[in-house]
């Protein structure tokens, strides 16, 4: 901590304490996002999610956007019970919001208290993160979006990648606005998916999850969200590179002159 300041040090403690928060509720409440939970209360759930339509998607919304803004494990699990508990085009409506409020406060946290100290750290250790920072800085929105799309990337990390490197925080958002429509349908679906499953798992808390997104691509909704975002990614990508061409003519014409 030395060399850091008293900024610095009240930086670290803020970075602390989240992760003690973090650390607390996922070891407090991690339990109630396992199959033998969901099956067991299920029923119960359904029927206080019914009794209360405005409240129950209220704090759906909630836990999701305090789980994504804090970094804990278990926004996954989160977004397939969405799919469980609400009827689509609702599930993943709610998921959307908490998706996009979530990533934003994980993106603000992240460059508050690490931004500016991990960025100078890391440009300093490597010349590749300097190279990678130039170019998700010229093509950020573009960077983005197909991290996001093509969902292989962890969610935190995305959001952690885009605050260290210093991406503006109006495209994060636009960016993000796009890219988390798909994990919205998908997940949601597939947490339908799961649903029925419920009672065929026995006593298995382990499920497959990739077998959970297959059966949700196999949805006519989620194939036909994919294929149009699928459309505007491919026009996005040949707007950046035509607008990259002109750029980069305009600064060969400049130096000639």
């Amino acid at each position: 901590m030395v060399g850091l300041g008293g900024g610095g040090v009240g930086r670290l403690f803020l970075l602390a304490m989240v992760v003690g928060v973090s650390a607390t509720l996922y070891i407090k409440f991690h339990h109630l996002l396992t199959i033998s939970s969901l099956r067991l209360n299920h029923s119960v759930a359904l029927d206080m999610v019914a009794a209360n339509p405005v409240l129950a998607p209220m704090c759906y919304i909630g836990v999701l956007v305090v789980v994504i803004g804090l970094t804990c494990p278990g926004a996954t699990m989160l977004s397939f019970i969405g799919g469980i508990f609400f009827e689509q085009p609702y599930a993943s409506m709610y998921a959307y919001v908490g998706y996009i409020v979530g990533a934003t406060i994980s993106f603000f946290v992240t460059t508050f208290i690490l931004g500016d100290y991990m960025r100078r750290r890391l440009s300093s250790m490597s010349s590749l993160f300097s190279k990678f920072e130039t170019n998700v800085r010229r093509n950020a929105f573009v960077y983005l979006v197909a991290a996001r799309y093509t969902m292989v990337f962890p969610f935190f990390f995305v959001n952690a990648a885009a605050a260290l490197v210093g991406v503006n925080w109006r495209t994060f958002v636009a960016a993000t606005s796009i890219s988390c429509i798909p994990g919205a349908v998908v997940y949601t679906t597939a947490g339908r998916a799961l649903a029925s499953m419920l009672h065929k798992l026995g006593d298995k808390d382990d499920i497959d999850k990739s077998e959970l997104l297959w059966m949700a691509f196999g949805d006519p909704n989620v194939r036909a969200c994919l294929g149009a975002l699928s459309c505007v990614l491919v026009v996005l990508g040949i707007v950046r590179v035509c607008t990259g061409k002109q750029d980069a003519e305009g600064e060969k014409a400049q130096k000639s002159d």
